[in-house]
């Protein structure tokens, strides 16, 4: 017998339910198979569901129930800042946290580059390209560069920029090596932060589907951190200031604004660790000055 769209929903909701997951999912899988809105799918909740769609339904609820599969890597997609990036197992899939970092990044440069349109911006471990590209069309007059040492990832990046129409730089290279040769106004990055004691207890979700390349930060989670900011010299631009704009673990604010001071002791003209939404450190903010 046909199921209608609020009975395949309803089975859905208890299967998730049952294995602790997210009951929503079953929605927004739906969504994602039938071309609909949310709205557009509410509306015509009696529908029934031709075969081959509740075929696919079942089949990808169980497969996030059972075994954690991202809904995110089924559907090849995530939201960011309003816009639909590509995902792939090869990339970190974008988290709604990370879309303060991208406006403060904004807010921060109209700040210290007043008046000043072109910046020089650099992205370090793109991934997905989710910050590069969003820089890259909220700033139309911003020199964009993403760098991953993924080549995958740098495939994905590539193809978000493309098809969103952003122009950014990709270059392939561990963190800040495939632009030492460069000069920015702003590095900001979204860095592997995850512990060793937190890759453990981490949500199977997580922790059996994305790249730990772009998870795992070393025994304390600082290890790309000490990396970025010694290294974030060697890129200072013509200008009186360096931005560093990072995305930080909950608990990392004052062991990442210490790095700072301590690799820039005379040079800092601002820092700020900036919290979340939910109220949580999320990001250290950093103005250096050049000379």
């Amino acid at each position: 017998m046909t199921l209608k769209r609020y009975e395949a929903l309803k089975w859905a909701a208890a299967l998730l339910k049952s294995h602790h997951r997210d009951e929503n999912i079953g929605e927004i899988l739906l969504e994602y198979r039938l071309n609909l809105s949310r709205t557009d799918l509410l509306a015509d909740i009696r529908e029934p569901l031709p075969a081959a769609d509740e075929a696919w339904l079942k089949e990808h609820v169980a497969r996030h129930a059972v075994y954690g599969t991202p809904v995110q890597y089924m559907t090849g997609q995530a939201p960011f800042y309003g816009r639909t990036f590509r995902v792939t197992p090869d990339v970190l899939i974008p988290r709604p946290e990370t879309e303060e970092l991208v406006y403060r990044c904004g807010k921060w440069a109209a700040r210290f580059f007043p008046g000043r349109k072109r910046l020089s911006v650099c992205d370090i471990g793109t991934g997905s390209g989710a910050i590069a590209v969003t820089l890259a069309l909220e700033h139309p007059d911003w020199h964009v560069t993403g760098a991953d040492i993924s080549p995958r990832a740098l495939a994905v990046a590539e193809q978000n920029a493309a098809t969103l129409g952003a122009a950014v730089t990709f270059r392939q290279g561990d963190l800040i090596d495939p632009v030492k040769n460069e000069s920015f106004d702003l590095l900001v990055s979204n860095p592997p932060y995850i512990t060793g004691d937190e890759m453990d207890a981490l949500d199977n979700t997580v922790r059996d589907y994305e790249p730990h390349l772009a998870l795992f930060g070393g025994a304390d989670g600082l290890d790309f951190y000490r990396r970025i900011v010694t290294g974030a010299r060697t890129l200072f631009g013509t200008g009186p200031f360096f931005v560093l704009a990072l995305e930080i673990g909950a608990a990392q604010g004052a062991a990442v604004g210490s790095l700072i001071r301590r690799a820039y002791p005379d040079r800092i003209e601002a820092l700020s660790v900036e919290k979340d939404l939910a109220g949580l450190d999320r990001n250290v903010m950093a103005v250096l000055r050049t000379k």
